[in-house]
């Protein structure tokens, strides 16, 4: 079981160095940045000044402001207020035990299926350290 441990630790080492190296290749460069937004700036200041505009109006109306800019009608990675961020409720519980489950209830407003899929995950995880520890304190592995 040490090694099995020492190895799992190894792993979660060598993975957080590499997520976190400075030469990643991601630079962060204010003109380009500012340049990408510039077009969605202009989008912004006609829909202010324009209240209650749609998409079809602004169409009609300023195509040439939406040239530059891609729409996409796939909006599976928008979140809604009762979804759990970045990952499932089975997740949160499994992972963060009754942190998880605690946050889980409180993002989603009490959602039923997500609350209990967390609820699941934070019990297996329960058993699966309880069942190590015991493991351990025998010397079973």
């Amino acid at each position: 079981m040490k090694k099995l441990t020492a190895a799992f630790a190894l792993f979660l080492t060598t993975f957080a160095t590499l997520a976190v190296t400075p030469d990643s290749g991601f630079e962060l460069d204010a003109t380009t940045l500012e340049a990408e937004f510039a077009d969605l700036d202009k989008i912004e200041a006609f829909v202010e000044n324009n209240d209650g505009v749609t998409l079809q109006e602004l169409t009609a109306e300023r195509a040439d402001l939406l040239e530059s800019v891609t729409l996409t009608a796939d909006t599976s990675t928008v979140f809604t207020a009762e979804e759990t961020p970045i990952l499932g409720g089975f997740w949160w519980g499994c992972c963060l035990g009754i942190v998880g489950l605690a946050l889980v209830y409180f993002i989603t407003d009490n959602d039923r299926d997500e609350v209990k899929k967390a609820l699941i995950g934070c019990v297996i995880s329960s058993l699966v350290i309880g069942l190590g520890g015991i493991f351990n304190v025998f010397n079973i592995f």
